[in-house]
């Protein structure tokens, strides 16, 4: 593929390269196993310097696009194309755009500044992607961890929230949950066709390798925000899997339940206390420095991120 790059352009020469990438897997023009130019390459291609062809390419590795060969080239790691149509559709749309703006006598990429400020504004009065989950602050620090990895505006609601926003017929399209919460907000009445998108979330390495080290015999307490006690049989079984521990004692309890987490860490009933995302605001920080207790952390499914991308209509 061949890199177009505006080097005095608002957008980092960073980014362009990124996005010229994403926008290539998203299309189809690129698929999973393809090889991408070298840094080498690009350098010669575009005058760039390597060190920001490199940071780039180390992004797109992070966010699971791409990934290192056994040749030591950079591979897609994924094939994520949108619909033909939908392409056709975009194409269609901006052709007609750069017409018009340049018929009434104004710069297409002034324009696209213009335009950029007002889908801001437009979006913050009413979205049109959101993460919504039983706890609201969870679906915040997810939506946000979305935002970022996407660079577009996702906002986080809770499940009243989003009933509410229904209600008062928001211009919301798109509803990106996870598993557990999936059966409970699909079938929420709507008055337009939403597409509701399961992104499957996992325990992170750093929190897995935590949990295996845990010893035979142990016997564990999760502490669970109330909304996920209907699901904790769930949760428990997943962590006697990843565990795999011989006579392994997991309970759970509701974080609103716990009157005083001092008293259940004195109390010698159990060799650790793990806390799940959405009980953590509970516990005193200064706590999360006792060996005993562990922070779960989660992350979403790398692969299964980019399919709801495309599902999203982020594009690009």
């Amino acid at each position: 593929m061949e890199f177009q790059i505006e080097k005095s352009g608002p957008i980092s020469i960073v980014r362009q390269i990124q996005n010229q990438i994403k926008l290539s897997i998203a299309t189809g023009v690129l698929k999973k196993g393809d090889i991408l130019p070298s840094i080498r390459e690009i350098e010669k291609q575009t005058g760039i310097n390597r060190g920001q062809i490199h940071c780039a390419f180390l992004a797109l590795r992070q966010s699971g696009l791409i990934s290192l060969n056994p040749s030591k080239r950079m591979t897609v790691a994924i094939s994520a194309a949108a619909p033909d149509s939908l392409n056709k559709k975009c194409q269609e749309l901006t052709d007609d755009i750069i017409q018009r703006v340049r018929r009434i006598g104004i710069s297409p990429i002034a324009y696209v500044r213009y335009l950029s400020r007002s889908v801001q504004q437009n979006e913050h009065k009413s979205p049109f992607i959101v993460y919504v989950d039983l706890d609201k602050q969870t679906a915040v620090r997810r939506a946000e961890q979305l935002s970022q990895l996407w660079q577009a505006a996702v906002f986080g609601l809770s499940v009243d929230e989003y009933k509410l926003a229904l209600a008062h017929r928001n211009q919301i399209r798109k509803v990106l949950v996870n598993h557990l919460a999936y059966d409970e907000i699909q079938p929420i009445p709507s008055r337009r066709i939403i597409d509701i998108i399961p992104i499957q979330i996992y325990y992170t390495a750093q929190t897995i390798k935590a949990l295996q080290r845990t010893k035979n015999n142990s016997s564990l307490l999760i502490v669970l925000p109330n909304h996920a006690i209907p699901v904790a049989r769930v949760i428990v079984d997943q962590l006697h899997k990843l565990i795999n521990r011989k006579a392994l004692s997991i309970s759970w309890i509701a974080v609103n339940t716990v009157p005083d987490f001092g008293q259940l860490l004195d109390s010698s009933q159990y060799d650790r206390i793990l806390v799940s995302p959405g009980a953590r605001h509970k516990v005193p920080a200064g706590q999360y420095r006792i060996s005993r207790i562990l922070q779960l952390e989660m992350e979403f499914d790398r692969e299964g991120l980019e399919i709801a991308r495309i599902r999203a209509g982020v594009i690009a």
